[in-house]
């Protein structure tokens, strides 16, 4: 497939730069720095469009935070000018990557997502007999530098390229490596990255098919010889091709179910894992205290049960949910998508 031309200019074009600040802003207009953005977005933008024609960004430094998701992640979120920057850039650069991944990677994509992972695994989970678990261990402070260019060189050509290398050089959570966990490109650039793997995999003459979120691999295979041999095949190649490091592997029958997503999943079910579990009750604790305090509208806390919704879908879950909603919530649903309170 012939490389993409992407130059600076068309980076920082007025029409590109528009639609990125749209879509950084989406979702959080209401936080004071988003809102002063674009309160003032003409005189706010001419940096940005400088600095991208610059092949920098326009502030380059990230608020560095940890999060308990369940185990604790760095996460280093980029200032807002820096973010329109990212989707300015990525806009352009999307479809190319796009076009590179296989059909079953599902994260970062339009269309895809984390429940048609879940839905695909389970399919395969029903046709299949054996399947291999794998993981990178620390996958996006691991990434290489060098290696992730030169993949970026193989998709793209023009200036923005510098641009690009800038990004991925502005952070390193050791020398000559890392991306930084919470930044849009770097979602793209690692997924990219990975879908390396996912073709190497897919043409081991043992893989029957495959599913990756991220970075959790799952490859089904006909027997348990085939799915050993797959799996030493991508545990050489890992480090080998990608300098990355994978977590010890699983291999295991179909019939006695896949961890995948927070979810269990089994021939011809889907249970929410303790990680799905332990989410749903903390989203749920924090609803009911902020419906009782009346810090919430009635259609924000319709929102906030629809994503509670989604948190337990596409697992068969109705009955736990019914068990923790009768555990002392006294939050009613159906006031709030009514627009009262209860």
């Amino acid at each position: 497939m012939k490389r993409q031309r992407i130059e600076l200019a068309e980076v920082a074009a007025p029409e590109n730069l528009q639609a990125a600040l749209w879509a950084a802003a989406r979702g959080k207009h209401t936080r004071p720095d988003v809102a002063a953005f674009l309160a003032d977005a003409p005189a706010r933008l001419l940096p940005v469009r400088q600095a991208l024609l610059d092949a920098r960004l326009p502030v380059g430094r990230l608020h560095r935070f940890t999060i308990q998701d369940p185990k604790p992640r760095v996460i280093h979120a980029a200032p807002f000018a820096d973010r329109v920057a990212h989707h300015a850039l990525m806009r352009l650069m999307e479809p190319r990557l796009e076009q590179a991944l296989v059909p079953t990677s599902f994260a970062c994509r339009p269309g895809r997502g984390v429940h048609a992972a879940l839905l695909h695994a389970q399919a395969q989970m029903q046709r299949q007999r054996w399947y291999v678990k794998l993981d990178v261990r620390h996958c996006f402070p691991s990434i290489p530098h060098s290696l992730l260019l030169a993949l970026l060189q193989r998709r793209f050509k023009g200036s923005a390229l510098a641009l690009a290398a800038h990004i991925v050089q502005a952070h390193a959570a050791s020398p000559g490596h890392g991306l930084p966990i919470g930044s849009l490109t770097s979602q793209h650039f690692a997924n990219q990255y990975l879908g390396e793997l996912d073709r190497f995999a897919l043409a081991h003459p043992a893989c029957l098919a495959h599913v990756r979120y991220m970075d959790d691999v799952v490859l089904w295979a006909p027997g348990r010889e085939e799915a050993h041999a797959l799996c030493r095949a991508v545990q050489q190649w890992v480090p080998q091709q990608l300098a990355l490091e994978l977590k010890p592997a699983q291999v295991q029958r179909c019939e006695h179910g896949l961890a995948l997503c927070g979810m269990r999943l089994g021939l011809y079910g889907m249970q929410l894992g303790q990680r799905r579990q332990r989410a749903w009750r903390q989203h749920w604790r924090s609803l009911k205290v902020a419906w009782q305090t009346h810090t919430l509208t009635a259609e924000q806390a319709q929102l906030q049960c629809n994503t509670l919704r989604s948190l337990a879908a596409p697992a068969q879950a109705a009955a736990w949910q019914r068990r923790v909603l009768g555990a002392g919530f006294d939050l009613d649903l159906r006031a709030a998508a009514a627009g009262g309170h209860g």
